[in-house]
């Protein structure tokens, strides 16, 4: 059996999460309507809105936001356990996935990312969700609940950073444009090609610890070959570098933190050493919020152990009812 993470006392609420290596694959509650939403810069984003066989759904939608090289499929092993109980709401970011893409770094900003997520919202006519975020997804989440408070009943951030750029620190930053670049590499490779690439050497010097999302993206949720031809081969590579560029400048919201009065639950992989740290910072820095480190699992816990995020997710909802 993993043995649970214990966080220092004094913080937050802690909740240590034990899994298996590896959860049964659940079954599709029922197949998402597939709709394509147009936003600003004249693209189109790819949506699967999951609904539950039940007629009435607990709570607001649940929207999901994948990080930087991610796709929908990053939640294919907790998404049919959600959508069982709740409509659940997933999409492709632009120059992700089956997004359209832009053609051009200037319509790859952090800006654009949270307009298509109000866009989004406001197409489904979703007047509240509750909003999950992982990694990337986790930074746009957290600057949207700080923008549009009314709009987010509930925030889930998963192995995310209030100050991404300080989070990797100033080593990493320094090797940040050429694990991007080496990674753009592999996803036009794969794309024209549709074979595997070898992954970017310098990736593979920094041992556990990752420099940026990409590195995530590329080490978690199966074999590195599957997940460069499921994510880096359908990215443009132009989206890669402009985001991972951005992370690397992108302004500290640690001084923010205390303005959000929605209940939010932290979620840190305990093999995650990058993101442990700002973890801790979020719980700390939201009033009332609690954190999750999940045993054994990396950058993606909802990838490598998921009936243990679930739980955590479960967990979340749980405390709904004391606010």
């Amino acid at each position: 059996m993993i043995e649970p993470t214990v966080e220092p006392v004094g913080g937050p609420a802690v909740e240590p999460v034990i899994g298996p290596m590896i959860g049964p694959a659940v079954e599709p509650v029922v197949e998402p309507v597939v709709r394509r939403i147009g936003v600003a810069s004249g693209l189109e984003l790819h949506v699967e809105d999951l609904r539950p066989v039940a007629a009435s759904a607990a709570g607001p939608p649940l929207v999901l936001v994948h990080g930087i090289a991610g796709t929908t499929a990053d939640w294919a092993r907790v998404a049919p356990e959600l959508a069982a109980s709740r409509r659940v709401i997933a999409y492709d970011q632009r120059g992700h996935g089956a997004s359209d893409r832009a053609g051009g770094r200037a319509s790859y900003t952090f800006d654009l990312l949270l307009a298509d997520l109000a866009t989004l919202l406001d197409a489904l006519a979703l007047p509240q969700v509750d909003l999950v975020g992982h990694s990337m997804g986790g930074v746009v989440a957290l600057r949207y609940v700080l923008e549009h408070p009314e709009r987010v009943r509930s925030l889930l951030l998963v192995d995310t950073a209030a100050a991404p750029a300080a989070a990797t620190g100033v080593a990493a930053r320094l090797l940040v444009s050429a694990v991007l670049e080496g990674a753009a590499a592999i996803a036009t490779a794969v794309r024209h090609a549709h074979e595997p690439a070898p992954a970017p050497a310098v990736a593979g010097s920094h041992g556990g610890d990752r420099v940026d999302d990409t590195v995530g993206a590329v080490e978690s949720g199966g074999s590195v070959a599957d997940r460069q031809v499921d994510g880096l081969g359908r990215l443009d590579p132009e989206a890669l570098v402009a985001f991972g560029r951005e992370l690397g400048e992108y302004p500290s919201m640690v001084d923010r933190l205390g303005e959000i009065s929605c209940p939010v639950t932290v979620i840190v992989g305990e093999r995650d050493s990058t993101l442990r740290a700002p973890a801790r910072v979020l719980a700390d820095g939201i009033p009332g919020a609690h954190l999750a480190v999940i045993a054994g699992a990396d950058h993606s816990p909802h990838a490598s152990r998921p009936l243990a995020w679930l739980t955590a997710v479960d967990s979340h909802f749980g405390r709904l009812t004391q606010f």
